[in-house]
C-alpha cells in the first residue's frame, strides 16, 4: 500500500476540527461536572432534610383571622401568612405567624411544623423535593455551560469564516484580471 497523499487543506479547517475536538470535550467535563454536582447537592439535601426532620415535629394551628382570598386561575396556588395559635411539643401556647392556605376562615386548623422552641419553621426538605433541586441544579449547569460552549463554537466559526473570506479575496483580486480580459480558463 503506498502512502496516503498528504492533506492539503486550509488551515483555519484544521483550526475548526481541533476547536470542535476541544469543545466537545468540554462539553462532556460538563455534563459531568453537573452530575457531580446534582448528587452532592442532593446528598447534602437530604442530610440538611433529614437533621431538621430531627429537631422539628408536626403540630396543629388555629388561625385567628381568615387568610384573604387570591384570585388565581392555578388550582394551588402559594400559601399566605396568617396570624395563629398552636401547642408545642411540651404543651406551651404560641401565637405567630404560619403559611396556611388561601381563603380559609378563622378558626379552622392547618398543619405546621414546630422546633424545639415552638417556633412556627418550614416543613423539613423531602427526598423528594431534595432532588427536583438537584436535578434542576445539574440542568442550569448543562444549559449554562452548553450557551456558553455554543458561543466559543459560534465565535470560531466566525473568526474562521473572516479568515476565509480575507483569503479568497485576496486570491480573487490575484485572478480577476486574467478572468475579465477573458485569459483564464473556466473548469
Amino acid at each position: 500500500m503506498g502512502r496516503r497523499a498528504a492533506r492539503v487543506g486550509r488551515w483555519t479547517d484544521r483550526v475548526e476540527d481541533v476547536g470542535a475536538w476541544v469543545l466537545l470535550a468540554a462539553g462532556l467535563l460538563v455534563i459531568i461536572f453537573a452530575f457531580a454536582q446534582g448528587v452532592g447537592l442532593h446528598r447534602q439535601l437530604v442530610e440538611q432534610g433529614q437533621a431538621d426532620a430531627l429537631d422539628r415535629a408536626p403540630a396543629v394551628a388555629t388561625l385567628l383571622e381568615a387568610t384573604p382570598p387570591i384570585g388565581s386561575d392555578y388550582p394551588t396556588s402559594a400559601p399566605v401568612s396568617a396570624r395563629a395559635t398552636w401547642l408545642d411539643r411540651s404543651g406551651v401556647s404560641h401565637t405567630g405567624t404560619v403559611d396556611a392556605p388561601e381563603g380559609l376562615e378563622a378558626g379552622r386548623v392547618v398543619r405546621i411544623w414546630v422546633d424545639q422552641s415552638g417556633a412556627a419553621v418550614p416543613e423539613p426538605m423531602s427526598e423528594g423535593e431534595a432532588l427536583a433541586t438537584a436535578v434542576i441544579t445539574a440542568v442550569v449547569i448543562v444549559l449554562a455551560g452548553a450557551s456558553l460552549l455554543g458561543t466559543l463554537w459560534g465565535l470560531l466559526k466566525w473568526a474562521t469564516l473572516t479568515c476565509n473570506c480575507a483569503r479568497w479575496e485576496r486570491e480573487w483580486r490575484e485572478v480577476a484580471p486574467a478572468w475579465s480580459r477573458g485569459e483564464g480558463t473556466r473548469g
